[in-house]
């Protein structure tokens, strides 16, 4: 440590506040101590009661170079513009506090001012800001731990020197100068701090944090004290933030300026507990934290849904542990996958998992490489072992409880066996486009050990395949959140498209061509509720193997079973097969015209109608012993969903008709009845 020995006469106060005459200049570290002790007993915390009122600013813009394209860092004190113009996003508050030991505290906003756009991430960087000070022991922010100067515990790790000057006003200061040991790795800041050398107290601190590298936050912190009744108040902190973010999938060199202003500030006035209510502007007050708990919530929501349960660097996947479909029974196993707060460049996983109906061990490894360290491009090469629904769909979209479409996937009944070796690139011109390229090797088998799978036998066969998915979602919108890029609000519409294209190299046994697309979207119907329309469609040349065919998409298990919305409710499963079909699936519902205020919390009625046609040639037909739906597939449906309502889950019920040239001789045969749960957020 570096500390100065210069002599000087003095009146100063020692370590137990007792004053004393003539004394010799200390040296920095008994500067400092002296200085924590007074740095608690200033705080407004400490005093038995307070008040003040506090004008926060915040905002948050661009700032490249219009030569190098590249952020330009200022780390001198700056005055806020006050032109909004140039931000991205601005709030303005004004909030009345007042405190009273032991336990009374308000916060009351007496004005808020909003500008910009936001989802969430600037606001909570505002919040953040909002609370940091250089004197906190540690700060945290950005996923970093910044050890302040001026905690106890940061002597060791400080270089400090001190010298003396002179105010205007007569006003004796010690200059402290700080920077982080060269000898020690850690995060800190370097600065100046002006000590008022009569009260041992600080007056004003300037400090800039030390990076190791060009990629991470630069703090540059200011902060002012002022003088009342003795003590040494805060009254203004002004905090710049130079840091890059990557924000809707792309990277962004970004300014964040926070100014707090301190005003009107008294040393325990006079308040009682009479003082303290809830008003309304309280209550916006709390909104802001009300709604970062609400994101939060959402967030571990969503993860959940699509099967995932993060614990620090590592993405635990719950259906690898407990799994289920009618055919394979239940699974039981272990499954996960590193997230990228590990690295931002690779992620690795694996699963292995015993299906208890099934009685066969199956397990997978995969590795994903994002060479840019973003999202926006991905490269995949894995290995699975797994069960494959004859002529399932293979769109680009994630399986999720909150899309209740997928909860077909439970009621498959056959299934065949894959080991299948894989390599796909996958890239985001766009947050509404995403495209995958890819290319696979497998071996394929069957089992038995169904009604169709003795009807259908096939002996083992080997597939080369390459081939593109697209998916295109208007209106989408992403947000990266811990390491994983999350969608955060649904698409207007999407649309989706597959094509294959099977080789007969590398041991491939089939050359054929699948096409397959699909798309929903709301139809606009005014005045009597909202139309959600699905339309799909496929084509294929008819030398395709048999476990590629496309499947009728039903979802009738019996009499009574699940709902999949968007799937033929009264089609049993593998009842029907094509090489060409398509389908449409139209559900309207009455709720936002019969409950257009509370519709979210009253009863859904649904009416739904599935038409499909599909067909194979007749030489298939007979070859693989299967039907095809050439005359037209026809159902009605109708239900009533959100009957029972558990914050974010609810209960349905429903019941379908088939007709047509397909339904059946006994009438009850054509009835399906269905019961569903929902998860909305």
């Amino acid at each position: 440590m570096n500390c100065p020995g210069n002599i000087f006469a003095r009146q100063l106060y020692d370590q137990a506040g007792n004053k004393t005459d003539t004394v010799t200049h200390p040296n920095t570290e008994t500067i400092l101590q002296m200085v924590s002790l007074h740095i608690t007993e200033n705080a407004p915390s400490s005093f038995n009661s307070y008040s003040a009122i506090m004008l926060r600013r915040f905002r948050i813009k661009t700032n490249l170079s219009p030569e190098t394209g590249q952020l330009v860092i200022d780390s001198t004190e700056s005055t806020i513009s006050q032109n909004n113009a140039e931000y991205l996003y601005s709030t303005e508050t004004l909030i009345a506090n007042k405190q009273l030991k032991p336990g009374f505290n308000q916060s009351e906003n007496l004005s808020v001012k909003v500008t910009g756009k936001d989802e969430g991430i600037y606001a909570k960087l505002a919040g953040n800001l909002n609370e940091l000070s250089i004197l906190q022991p540690v700060i945290n922010i950005f996923n970093k731990s910044y050890l302040s100067p001026f905690s106890e515990a940061a002597f060791p790790y400080y270089d400090y020197s001190s010298n003396d000057s002179v105010t205007a006003s007569g006003d004796s200061l010690y200059l402290v100068t700080f920077h982080p040991n060269r000898d020690k790795n850690f995060d800190g800041f370097s600065g100046t701090a002006s000590i008022d050398a009569k009260k041992m107290t600080i007056r004003q601190i300037s400090a800039l944090s030390v990076r190791k590298n060009r990629q991470e936050p630069l703090l540059v912190i200011n902060e002012s004290f002022e003088q009342l009744n003795g003590r040494w108040l805060p009254s203004e902190r002004r905090i710049k933030v130079f840091i890059n973010i990557t924000y809707n999938n792309q990277d962004n060199n970004l300014i964040a300026e926070s100014i707090t202003n301190i005003y009107q500030q008294l040393i325990n006035p006079p308040l009682s507990p009479e003082d303290f209510k809830n008003s309304m502007l309280q209550q916006f007050a709390d909104s802001v934290t009300i709604a970062d708990n609400q994101d939060r919530q959402t967030k571990v929501i969503r993860m959940m849904a699509e099967g995932k349960v993060s614990l620090g660097y590592f993405n635990l996947d719950y259906n690898k542990i407990f799994g289920y479909n009618l055919f394979e029974g239940i699974k039981l196993g272990l499954g996960g996958e590193t997230n990228r707060l590990l690295s931002r460049h690779f992620t690795v996983g694996g699963y292995i998992s015993y299906g208890l109906k099934d009685k066969t061990l199956r397990h997978g490894e995969w590795i994903n490489i994002y060479p840019s360290g973003r999202s926006n491009l991905r490269i995949n090469l894995s290995y699975k072992d797994m069960n494959l629904e004859f002529g399932g769909p293979e769109f680009l979209e994630t399986t999720s409880l909150l899309n209740p479409e997928s909860y077909r996937n439970l009621l498959i009944k056959n299934m065949f066996s894959t080991k299948r070796y894989s390599t796909g690139l996958e890239f985001r011109p766009s947050n509404e486009l995403d495209i995958y390229l890819f290319g696979d090797l497998s071996e394929n088998r069957s089992r038995q050990n169904t009604s169709f799978l003795l009807l259908h036998p096939f002996i083992p066969i080997s597939l080369t395949r390459t081939g593109l998915q697209l998916r295109f979602s208007p209106g989408i919108k992403l947000k990266m959140e811990d390491g994983r890029l999350d969608e955060v609000t649904a698409p207007k519409a999407d649309y989706f498209i597959t094509i294959i294209q099977g080789l007969t190299i590398l041991s491939g046994e089939y050359r054929y061509t699948k096409l397959e697309l699909k798309g929903k979207f709301d139809f606009p119907f005014t005045g009597i509720g909202t139309t959600t329309l699905v339309v799909r469609g496929g084509t294929m040349t008819q030398n395709a193997p048999i476990i590629e065919l496309f499947n009728g998409y039903g979802s009738s298990a019996g009499t009574f079973s699940l709902e999949a919305p968007y799937s033929f409710a009264t089609m049993q499963l593998n009842e029907f097969a094509a090489a060409n079909y398509s389908a449409v699936h139209l559900r309207h519902n009455f709720s936002t015209w019969l409950f257009p205020d509370k519709f979210k919390t009253r009863p859904a009625f649904i009416f739904a109608q599935n038409i499909g046609i599909g067909q194979l040639n007749n030489q298939y037909l007979a070859q693989y012993n299967l039907l095809d739906y050439r005359k037209g597939f026809y159902e009605s449906g109708f239900e009533v969903n959100n009957l029972l309502r558990m914050n974010y889950l609810s209960w349905g019920v429903g019941i379908y008709y088939r007709y047509g040239p397909y339904q059946f001789s006994s009438i009850h045969e054509n009835f399906a009845y269905k019961f569903g749960f929902f998860f909305k957020l």
